[in-house]
């Protein structure tokens, strides 16, 4: 996990590059994808919301012949308030007295009695993972110095917590989106899911759960997906379903999702 958010770190202060350096109109902005405008205006700051990340709930299949394999997804809504409660901290920094130069915002769920209190130790590594990537953007953001972006809003970084898409007497799947705002006209979004074993507190793999190698489920999944170019974990992830499996492509609106039984 974390050689994957080490990518998208380097991928975010890459893209912030540019647009320091005037080159946003060369961005394309796929118009299926989670990002979402922000208001050109000067002291606007984007409000946390939902609706800043794309629900998962609209994906659609794939048109692929052999359907019993390929599977489809199932609409079941789990209350999260059921399993846990979401504990929100943060921070920010500012440039001089009045003028914010970035701030990010974590949302960590955290699970009831109900669940192996070792549990929330893994997720709370998982949190520390995005805190300590938050705060490398900010130390980048300050060695930088002040900037004067496009239209004045300030950057940010954000771990929204989008549900429990799982839960079950063997294993609980969470989804967040990792939001990130770089002073342009759109949000950058990846979804990360995790799935614990209820069992051992720990985290589980993909290849864990279907007692397949990792070769052999990226390359199904790859094929069934359609990729052009063969993906790795750093751009596929999952979470589970009831005798099912979903794997999903990290930057939303470019791949369907691929559901496989377990």
């Amino acid at each position: 996990m974390q050689m994957r958010r080490y990518k998208y770190l380097i991928g975010s202060i890459y893209l912030f590059a540019i647009i320091l350096a005037g080159c946003t109109e060369n961005i394309k902005i796929n118009k299926d994808t989670c990002t979402e405008e922000i208001i050109v205006q000067e002291n606007i700051k984007p409000e946390k919301s939902k609706q800043e990340i794309a629900s998962q709930e609209s994906i659609t299949e794939v048109d692929v012949q052999d359907e019993a394999d390929r599977g489809s997804i199932e609409e079941v809504i789990y209350i999260s308030e059921n399993y846990g409660e979401i504990q929100e901290y943060g921070g920010e920094f500012y440039y001089d007295e009045e003028t914010k130069g970035f701030y990010y915002n974590i949302e960590s769920f955290y699970l009831n009695s109900d669940f192996l209190y070792t549990m929330n130790d893994t997720l709370e590594k998982f949190y520390d993972e995005y805190l300590n990537q938050y705060l490398k953007i900010q130390d980048w953001y300050m060695e930088q110095g002040k900037q004067e972006l496009p239209n004045g809003n300030v950057p940010y970084s954000k771990l929204i917590f989008q549900g429990v898409q799982y839960v079950d007497y063997d294993y609980i799947s969470l989804l967040f989106a990792d939001v990130t705002y770089m002073g342009g006209a759109t949000t950058y979004s990846v979804f990360d899911a995790i799935t614990l074993d209820r069992h051992t507190g720990e985290e589980v793999s993909g290849s864990e759960i279907l007692g397949e190698n990792d070769t052999e489920i990226l390359e199904k999944v790859n094929e069934l997906m359609g990729l052009d170019e063969a993906a790795d974990w750093n751009d596929l992830d999952f979470y589970l379903q009831k005798d099912k499996i979903v794997f999903f492509y990290r930057m939303p609106g470019f791949w369907d999702d691929v559901v496989l039984g377990r």
